[in-house]
């Protein structure tokens, strides 16, 4: 029997990454998962492989909220977790990052993650015998203290820290919990694309990244996957409002 058999799920930006991990281990404890992302392509691929729903979904579109949970409803009568994952990467001195650019990373990290709290508080109250649901918004570390270059990634997530706060104290009575977690450095397809990128520097990157870790070695999309998994079962029942640190020790200030 699964940890969480029988629940609906639905995981934003579960294409790759971060998010295809926590599809994965959420259908491995039995819930019904829902995968939206606004890459189709790659999206139908990672559905067909866990055997899940694909949803094309844009999530800066408050409409495209509406009508996804209008069929998540009418599909399976309830929500009982939200994955809040669907984010972007970007890294420059605040006095060279265009506006344009600090926009579209807001538009889609925060306001993409408010839209998710507001229709999923609203699609969870409708659950029957009000058994509210688990609200699971990623964030990052960045979000706990600044980063060089990180003017408009650092904001963002800032902004989903305390965005998952208020929607905790709001709906405790409703049964309805937010947390959120804050990675470190994982090993996903962006960051090896960085790697790429960087050439030859790429093993001393690598390397630096480790030295600062206490744990020393780079997270995997799995540590974040259990984080979810726990998150959304109820041995989390009384956890709301939480910060969930998932870095190896990156942010306990210790000398490493």
């Amino acid at each position: 029997m699964g940890r969480i058999d029988g629940k609906v799920a639905l995981v934003t930006g579960g294409a790759q990454g971060l998010g295809e991990a926590a599809v994965g281990r959420l259908v491995e404890e039995g819930a019904i998962v829902i995968l939206s992302d606004a890459n189709t392509e790659t999206g139908g691929v990672t559905a067909d492989k866990y055997g899940v729903a694909f949803e094309r979904h844009d999530v800066r579109e408050e409409s495209q909220w509406e009508s996804l949970m209008s069929r998540i409803l009418k599909q399976h009568g309830r929500l009982d977790i939200l994955v809040n994952n669907a984010g972007i990467f970007t890294s420059c001195p605040v006095d060279e990052t265009p506006l344009e650019d600090f926009r579209r990373v807001i538009d889609i990290n925060l306001i993409g993650c408010f839209l998710g709290c507001k229709h999923g508080v609203r699609t969870m109250a409708r659950n029957a015998n009000e058994s509210g649901g688990s609200i699971i918004n990623l964030s990052s570390v960045t979000g706990l203290r600044g980063q060089i270059g990180g003017a408009a990634y650092s904001s963002s997530k800032g902004g989903v820290r305390l965005l998952t706060k208020t929607v905790a104290i709001e709906n405790a009575a409703r049964q309805i919990r937010c947390n959120s977690i804050h990675p470190g450095t994982m090993y996903t397809p962006m960051v090896e694309a960085l790697f790429d990128s960087a050439g030859d520097a790429a093993p001393a990157i690598k390397a630096q990244i480790e030295s600062q870790t206490p744990i020393g070695r780079m997270g995997e999309p799995a540590d974040i996957a259990d984080m979810v998994l726990f998150l959304a079962s109820d041995e989390s029942k009384y956890v709301t409002g939480a910060e969930m640190v998932v870095d190896g020790g990156m942010t306990t200030g210790l000398p490493y």
